[in-house]
């Protein structure tokens, strides 16, 4: 088992960074960290893991919804708030497939796509959160993520505040299978969440994966994973090795190179790309 000191990127792709980032930045509040020739990584102020976006260029396909990411607010009204800032600004960044908020397992929240065909969730769990146990269940992932509400001036004139980076979405075809992956070779907390949803955590913060059932093949690009830091480069070259031997056990589909960083990819049996590189 591959021993994660953290969950600590999700990655995404664009077709055009310069319209892709005004609205992370402005409508989701992550803040640019660092830039490369193709890429943009981001954060969060009030989350502890990174966002990486890579330039894909025009004809990057559609990405399906259940292949999201989400921000939280605290407040329900925040929600319906953001629903009328969206609307109002769509033509200006580029919004489309805007859906009106709803509930739905356990959140109330929003969806819509930015430019680069990225498909993003506004939620909130003020409901949930009502009783002492709503924030306590499943790892703690409908709890606040923040120690503190992070306060916005900017964002406080939209009339909602993204108050953390909460999580992202991949499709599963086997619950069961998917649970065992995610515990005996990741290392990762799954937690049975509905008969077809686990929720997928490291075991020391709240941020998540949601592994959604649903019968669908993932054909996305490398672009499209999440990154599991090791303590050490040595523990790197370990993890390739146990993968290497134990794949065919929970039918991994590929396992890529050792690079020199050293850091590897990984592709679970649901085509879902894994990436593991020293912290």
């Amino acid at each position: 088992m591959i021993k994660p000191v953290a969950l600590a990127e999700a990655h995404m792709e664009a077709r055009e960074l310069s319209k892709t980032l005004p609205v992370m930045t402005d409508l989701l509040a992550f803040e640019k960290v660092s830039e490369s020739a193709d890429s943009v990584t981001l954060k969060h102020p009030n989350s502890p893991w990174l966002l990486v976006v890579h330039d894909a260029g025009p004809d990057a396909p559609e990405k399906p919804y259940w292949d999201h990411h989400g921000v939280r607010v605290e407040h329900k009204e925040e929600v319906d708030a953001a629903w009328e800032y969206l609307n109002v600004h769509a033509a200006e960044y580029g919004l489309y497939d805007l859906r009106e908020p709803k509930y739905g397992h356990g959140s109330y929240s929003l969806h819509f796509r930015e430019p680069g065909s990225n498909d993003w969730e506004i939620e909130c769990y003020e409901d949930v959160l009502r009783k002492e146990s709503g924030g306590t269940r499943l790892g703690g992932v409908r709890s606040h993520h923040w120690e503190a509400p992070w306060q916005s001036e900017r964002f406080a004139s939209h009339g909602y505040v993204p108050q953390a980076f909460t999580h992202g979405t991949l499709h599963v075809d086997d619950s069961a299978a998917t649970t065992s992956f995610l515990q005996e070779v990741l290392g990762l907390d799954a937690h049975q969440a509905y008969s077809h949803v686990i929720y997928a955590k490291h075991p020391e913060t709240k941020h998540f994966v949601v592994c959604l059932q649903n019968g669908q093949r993932n054909e996305l690009s490398p672009n499209f994973r999440f990154t599991l830091t090791v303590g050490s480069p040595d523990e790197v070259e370990q993890a390739h090795k146990h993968v290497a031997s134990t794949g065919q056990l929970h039918h991994i589909a590929e396992l890529g190179d050792l690079g020199s960083d050293p850091s590897f990819l990984l592709w679970d049996a649901d085509r879902n790309c894994w990436e593991i590189a020293a912290r």
